[in-house]
């Protein structure tokens, strides 16, 4: 059998080495690929329950805000202009934090009931303010008193305000 020569030596050493570059380079992606867990982030082919739980937890942030503009609405709609958070210009309605001069509403101290389907607490009086808790429908809060349309409410050790829309 003949023996190959320096080129043909060469030519089989550069062979070998491309195999072994495409080999280590196809283990190296399944490995990769093994490492990347479905339905997280960083998987560009997530799994259906991942998906339905992002998708879930973003419908009720979006259903909440829908609530709170169609109260902003409702509450423009009857004739009154907000002038600045907590102070209306509607007749009956309160200036002063934690008072109001409208006649007829429930007394401070009283428990509310959450008809929205998920209504959010807020800081202050109006949807500009940050929230600070949920609460759900038949939930029972308890009301402090009256910002305009807000309630101010304590919910367990937390004080802040909703929509009146979405309690009675």
């Amino acid at each position: 059998m003949p023996r190959p020569n320096a080129k043909g030596k060469a030519a089989i050493l550069i062979i070998a080495a491309l195999i072994f570059i495409v080999i280590g380079f196809v283990c190296g992606q399944m490995a990769k690929a093994l490492n990347t867990l479905p339905g997280n982030a960083d998987d560009p082919v997530a799994t259906q329950s991942y998906v339905e739980t992002t998708v879930g937890e973003r419908l009720a942030d979006l259903a909440t805000r829908i609530e709170e503009l169609e109260a902003e609405v409702a509450t423009l709609k009857g004739g009154g202009t907000t002038t600045n958070p907590g102070t209306t210009t509607n007749p009956g309605t309160t200036t002063n934090p934690g008072t109001t001069t409208n006649p007829g509403t429930t007394p401070a101290n009283t428990t509310l009931t959450i008809t929205g389907s998920t209504v959010n607490v807020r800081s202050g009086p109006g949807t500009d303010y940050t929230k600070v808790a949920s609460v759900s429908k038949g939930d029972k809060v308890t009301k402090l008193g009256t910002e305009g349309d807000w309630y101010k409410v304590q919910v367990g050790n937390i004080t802040g305000y909703i929509s009146s829309a979405y309690a009675q």
